[in-house]
């Protein structure tokens, strides 16, 4: 993958109406690279998991807060396309996109 780069990128976080506390959230995030692939993964801020962790106590899931797990989860300090477009290049420039994202 290398001498590929990310040719246009979808940010759900971006989409919503309500406000976004870009230190506390989640959002899928699909992008292409420029060899025409596409790509998927979730992006947590680490303050959403322990978020996620308090609901599911309340709610029972994943055994009482017990657990948590996602497919293509990938950990940011806060929801931003700058920090996420970042990781991405990181990523890519590694040859690391194919571990920890979906191709769709």
């Amino acid at each position: 993958m290398k001498n590929t780069y990310i040719k246009k990128i979808w940010y759900e976080f971006l989409e919503t109406q309500s406000l976004v506390d870009c230190s506390d959230c989640n959002s899928d995030v699909i992008f292409e690279l420029s060899d025409g692939s596409k790509w998927v993964a979730t992006f947590f801020t680490y303050k959403n998991i322990e978020t996620l962790r308090k609901k599911n106590q309340l709610s029972g899931e994943c055994l009482n807060g017990t657990y948590f797990c996602a497919t293509d989860m990938i950990l940011i300090s806060e929801m931003s396309d700058k920090i996420i477009k970042a990781v991405l290049d990181e990523m890519l420039s590694h040859d690391e996109i194919e571990i920890y994202c979906t191709k769709i």
